[in-house]
């Protein structure tokens, strides 16, 4: 799982089939800054805090078993701060 933010969305010029009708966004990993392109479920926003699942759970998440990145959560009222 990944804790991060969404950046933009990402447009493919080609796609799996499957694929069709699913949105695409950048997300930035919270700890680590990389970059992920991930199956949005949940039409996230620019700027939003989700959680993203990865490999397996990401496939699982969207029946697609090519899938390694999807979005499953918005998080709410988490500021970045330390507990």
């Amino acid at each position: 799982m990944i804790l991060g933010q969404v950046v933009g969305r990402v447009w493919a010029e080609r796609q799996h089939s499957g694929l069709d009708g699913r949105r695409l966004v950048l997300v930035r990993a919270l700890a680590s800054d990389a970059r992920h392109v991930a199956v949005d479920l949940l039409d996230a926003g620019t700027g939003s805090t989700v959680l993203v699942a990865t490999d397996e759970a990401a496939a699982a998440a969207t029946d697609l078993p090519w899938v390694d990145a999807a979005v499953v959560a918005l998080v709410g009222g988490w500021d970045g701060a330390p507990t």
